[in-house]
C-alpha cells in the first residue's frame, strides 16, 4: 500500500512538473523516499528576534548556523521518528536538511532558513504542502567472486 501511494505521488507530480528541478520525482535516483505528509511552511532567518531571543547566541538544535538550506520542524514530527540531521523535500522548494526545532505549540509545521525577511515574505505562510523525509541512498557495492 505504501508503494502504491508513493507511485501516485511520483507519478502526478512528475507528470505536473516534470521539467522542475525541485519535484520528487527525480530524488528516487539518489534518496529512499520516506513517509510523506502535508504540512504548513514558513520561513526564518538568523535574526535573534526570531531566534533565542535578543542578546543570546543564535545557532539551530544541531549547533550550526541558521543559514539557506535547513530547516527546522515542528517536534511532533521529531517524536514521530524523524532526526535532526535527515533530508526532506518540500514540494516547490527543493531538498533540506533538519537541523533545527520549533517551539512545542506548532504542529506540522516546518520553517525554511533563508538570507532576510525579502526571502521571508516570499515565501509566506504556505498550507498543506507536500513534504517527503528522505533517506540517502548507499552505493552498490560490486561483490567479489
Amino acid at each position: 500500500m505504501k508503494i502504491l501511494f508513493l507511485t501516485f505521488i511520483l507519478m502526478s507530480l512528475a507528470a505536473g512538473a516534470a521539467a522542475s528541478p525541485d519535484n520528487v520525482a527525480h530524488l528516487a535516483d539518489f534518496y529512499h523516499l520516506g513517509p510523506s505528509i502535508q504540512a504548513t511552511i514558513t520561513a526564518y532567518t538568523d535574526d535573534p528576534r526570531e531566534n533565542n531571543g535578543i542578546g543570546n547566541a543564535v545557532g539551530t538544535a544541531m549547533g550550526t548556523k541558521v543559514r539557506p538550506g535547513i530547516v527546522a520542524v515542528s517536534r511532533d514530527l521529531l517524536k514521530s521518528g524523524w532526526k535532526l540531521g535527515d533530508k526532506l523535500f518540500i514540494e516547490g522548494l527543493g531538498v533540506f536538511s533538519i537541523e533545527d526545532t520549533m517551539h512545542a505549540r506548532w504542529k506540522k509545521r516546518i520553517d525554511v532558513a533563508v538570507a532576510g525577511k525579502r526571502d521571508a515574505n516570499k515565501i509566506g505562510l504556505i498550507k498543506n504542502r507536500l513534504v517527503v523525509l528522505l533517506k540517502k541512498k548507499r552505493p552498490m557495492l560490486a561483490s567479489s567472486f
